[in-house]
């Protein structure tokens, strides 16, 4: 092999090529890792995990009894005249207390589950702008690595023209190629430049921090499917299937709150009474002795305050709750439709995924790289001009680019799968 064919085939011998992390990244981490990370430091997930401290606040208020309430008063009358009163009122929260509770807790619980499907939500993004910056960075690999050779090709021929041993035109077609490639390539940089920062802003990391994948793209993509729920199975666990039903079980406490609001309640009350009566007159007592019109009278009431549920029975309370849970029964319907369908195409998805990465990697990468080494060959026989021979390279470098979107396509219908079937760490 001659040495304008070594030089061609470096550029073209990118089948093997390992995605090599950016200088400006020094901590290597997996995707899962990284899914951990968000998990604990994700915005989104610190706003939704606030709102647990108010369900909490609300299950406490709930809990909370009646106040008592006391009233005095005290009335000056001529004469001498006064009376004091003081009466405390205690209303018992008769049947009220447990559904209300209920009632806040439950709301708990979907408070919950909503925080665990934005997790499962979360993780599943992070993984999906891994795999991007993967394939930005596979992409960007795949073309600097041409763009070597195609520079060193373009180095050589022009020495070779300067020696008169190549034609002129050769030489630009090459510097053509190694131009062209070098455009790509900072298109290609961009690209993972900007799928850098989303990643960092998705898990919640400043746009300064570093960060360095640890794994690749064709790695990724490789991992064999791994056991399982059935599908029945992952519907029961799925959280945001949860939740709907969480809410369903939310309309129906409610409801029972309600009613027991609109029952009868009882408040009791104590009171006492000290009234002192005087004149300014004198009188005679039993034993005829001269005495001055005066007594004090104490007066101690108990009794009991009764609320008669006669016009308001929560009617409008009741009809509203009995909307909002036929609302959370569709929602419930809808979103078990919809995870059924996610699981079945997903799955699919990643079946036919499959089978192309292994099309890819055991036939027509191959055959590719076949042909340009052929195509090498006979220019160097000088039977094909060299523009055929970088029409062959680039026909190569789309197969290339083809794989890494098949690799792409299937690292994603991967992470669509763990997302359908609810999986978050």
């Amino acid at each position: 092999m001659t040495r304008t064919t070594r030089l061609l085939s470096l550029a073209l011998c990118l089948g093997g090529l390992l995605l090599r992390p950016s200088p400006a990244l020094s901590q290597a981490v997996t995707v899962e890792q990284l899914v951990a990370v968000a998990l604990e430091r994700s915005p989104d997930l610190q706003a939704a995990r606030a709102e647990l401290g108010v369900v909490a606040g609300e299950v406490t208020q709930a809990a909370l009894r009646p106040n008592p309430m006391l009233a005095a008063s005290q009335e000056q009358g001529r004469g001498g005249m006064m009376t004091t009163s003081v009466g405390v009122e205690w209303p018992l929260d008769l049947f009220r207390r447990p559904a209300r509770v209920a009632a806040a807790r439950s709301t708990g619980e979907v408070t919950a589950l909503a925080i665990r499907d934005r997790e499962r939500l979360v993780a599943s993004m992070v993984r999906e702008q891994a795999g991007r910056l993967l394939a930005a960075q596979r992409t960007l690999d795949v073309i600097n690595e041409s763009l070597m050779a195609a520079r060193r090709m373009r180095d050589l021929l022009d020495r070779r023209v300067t020696e008169g041993g190549t034609p002129k035109l050769d030489a630009n077609l090459a510097a053509v190629e190694a131009m062209r490639l070098e455009a790509e390539a900072a298109l290609a940089g961009g690209d993972v430049a900007a799928a850098l920062i989303e990643l960092k802003a998705t898990v919640g990391l400043a746009p300064d921090a570093p960060l360095m994948l640890a794994d690749t793209l064709e790695a990724l993509a490789a991992v064999p499917p791994t056991p399982r729920l059935t599908p029945t199975a992952a519907l029961e666990a799925r959280p945001d299937l949860r939740e709907a039903i969480a809410r369903i079980n939310v309309a129906d406490l409610r409801a029972q709150a309600a009613r027991q609001e609109a029952r009868t309640d009882v408040t009791l009350a104590a009171g006492y009474t000290r009234s002192a009566f005087g004149f300014d007159l004198f009188g005679i007592d039993a034993r005829g002795t001269s005495m001055r019109i005066h007594d004090i009278f104490h007066t101690v009431t108990i009794g009991a305050r009764v609320n008669l549920p006669v016009n308001n029975r929560s009617q409008g309370t009741l009809a509203a709750i009995e909307a909002e849970r036929k609302g959370a029964e569709a929602l419930f319907a809808a979103r078990q439709r919809a995870a059924r369908a996610e699981i079945d195409a997903a799955s699919a998805r990643e079946r036919e995924t499959r089978r192309a990465v292994e099309l890819y990697a055991t036939t027509i990468r191959s055959l590719a790289r076949q042909n340009v080494e052929v195509m090498l060959e006979a220019y160097d026989l000088g039977r094909f001009p060299l523009s055929d021979v970088l029409t062959e390279q680039r026909r190569y470098l789309d197969v290339e680019a083809g794989y890494t979107d098949v690799l792409m396509r299937a690292y994603d219908a991967r992470t669509a799968v763990a997302r359908a079937y609810g999986e978050i760490p």
